[in-house]
């Protein structure tokens, strides 16, 4: 585990899942039918826990211009740039419960990361991220 500084904003669009984990594939498969091509596109995972303790969970591209996730009628989300607790997880398709078992241990770890829980598909990896709180951080030095 450690410190990925992420440089810039990312704004990204999203379709939410139905139930998760159940439907996270099927929203997956929704996103990708609305893009003319996935090649080139940069996809994350975005969860956060509900209203009533449920978790939220949104697959999510990274818009390639302004107002893409509008013109598909999607929700937007723009992931924050700032420090994030993080670890790669090679072939995560190997065993698909590693990533949530990821974002348990950090948040066991370090009590000063908050939602959401974002994972960034990079080929057969994913880098699990969850943002630190600078407030929290800053005030334990």
């Amino acid at each position: 585990m450690g410190i990925y500084e992420l440089e810039k904003d990312l704004k990204v669009f999203c379709v939410q899942a139905k139930s998760f984990p159940n439907d996270i594939g099927k929203a997956f498969g929704t996103l990708i039918s609305l893009l003319p091509t996935i090649d080139g596109r940069t996809f994350f995972g975005v969860s956060y826990e509900g209203k009533n303790h449920d978790m939220i969970y949104n697959a999510a591209v990274l818009e390639s211009f302004e107002g893409e996730g509008k013109l598909y009628g999607c929700e937007t989300f723009t992931i924050k740039k700032g420090e994030y607790l993080s670890e790669m997880l090679k072939g995560w398709k190997k065993d698909e419960a590693s990533i949530g078992l990821t974002f348990r241990k950090m948040s066991e770890v370090r009590t000063d990361t908050v939602f959401p829980c974002v994972e960034w598909y990079q080929g057969e990896d994913v880098l699990c991220m969850v943002r630190i709180e600078k407030s929290l951080s800053t005030s334990k030095k």
